[in-house]
């Protein structure tokens, strides 16, 4: 599909001068393997069909210069296959979202930045039956499986029912993400506010070795607080609530049934309770466990309504998006008159 993966040097404006009308690609080297590998199904139908209506298609790694290209450039199309957020009328976002199958196609961002963050999630408007019936496929996927967007050490570790889990993730704010805490000033909170309970600490695995010094010198079983490598599912069961900054531990709880309290911006706060201050961890976390959450109902929302899954049959949903945006070649047949 792809004649070759340019380097972020190819695009230049003088190259978007003189191509004829184009999609082009932009993505991480990662991603833009897996995509010149046509492993990606709803992408790959995606370039087929701008290829049926005459567009040529390129896939370049991403590169900032090559965003600020595209947005400035109005004689092609991009799909933006990073989390730098921004709009334009050319270009949209498209990102693997939290769990496996699953994309953000957005018109400014992804994750915390996705129009997503400012949706109204209405509970009553979601059919019962059908998120039900997803909620059961997620649990297969996920929980039986022992899946995560990381690898999980095996299931079966004993833990004590009731307690605190809180999910760490790195001490310097990833780019384009608001923490409204440190990692440690949300550990020490959470250590005020544990009472009676125990407070199972879990490092992210992909922990720098200076910030796993710091996460495991708040190790101390004695008093409650344990540093442990345990698989999320056995951690998530167990949990009177789950803590985390922006981690997505906080929409996998909701499969689990679990309240979540968050230290940071995410799309998915509106099943949550977001925390500002630290000093209020113990109320935030009242308010999380005294609410009946519509976990089931928030989850087919979040995945099924409002991203797209990876499948060629999201095209026609995708396609509406962008013919909606303006994208003409987009229209599946109800165009405009």
């Amino acid at each position: 599909m792809f004649d070759k993966i340019n380097s972020g040097r190819w695009l230049t404006a003088e190259r978007l001068a003189s191509l004829p009308p184009a999609l082009i690609f932009h993505a991480r080297p990662k991603l833009a393997t897996s995509l010149s590998e046509g492993r990606f199904k709803f992408l790959s139908a995606l370039a087929a069909h701008a290829r049926a209506q005459g567009l040529e298609l390129h896939l370049t790694h991403f590169s900032r210069e090559g965003q600020r290209l595209a947005m400035d450039d109005d004689l092609h199309f991009h799909i933006l296959l990073d989390d730098m957020p921004g709009y334009a009328l050319n270009c949209m976002y498209c990102v693997p979202s939290y769990f496996r199958g699953f994309w953000f196609f957005d018109e400014v961002g992804t994750r915390n930045n996705s129009t997503q963050r400012i949706e109204t999630f209405r509970p009553e408007m979601v059919d019962e039956g059908q998120a039900r019936a997803f909620f059961r496929r997620l649990h297969r996927r996920h929980i039986d499986q022992n899946r995560s967007r990381l690898p999980q050490p095996p299931t079966g570790q004993a833990l004590e029912p009731g307690a605190l889990c809180l999910f760490v993730q790195g001490f310097n704010d990833q780019p384009y993400h608001r923490h409204y805490m440190s990692a440690p000033e949300f550990i020490e909170a959470a250590i005020a506010a544990k009472g009676a309970r125990r407070l199972y600490i879990k490092a992210h695995p992909a922990q720098k070795p200076e910030e796993l010094a710091v996460v495991q010198g708040y190790h101390d079983p004695a008093n409650g607080v344990e540093v442990i490598d345990a698989s999320i599912h056995d951690m998530l069961p167990i949990a009177h609530c789950i803590l985390t900054l922006t981690s997505a531990v906080g929409i996998e709880a909701f499969i689990h049934q679990k309240p979540v309290v968050l230290g940071g911006q995410t799309d998915f706060w509106q099943n949550a309770i977001t925390l500002t201050d630290p000093a209020k961890l113990a109320e935030a976390i009242d308010a999380a466990t005294s609410r009946d959450w519509p976990y089931q109902q928030f989850l087919y929302w979040f995945f099924q309504d409002k991203l797209v899954e990876d499948s060629a049959d999201s095209l026609p949903e995708a396609l509406a998006r962008l013919h909606r945006k303006g994208w003409l070649w987009a229209d599946t047949g109800r165009g405009y008159f």
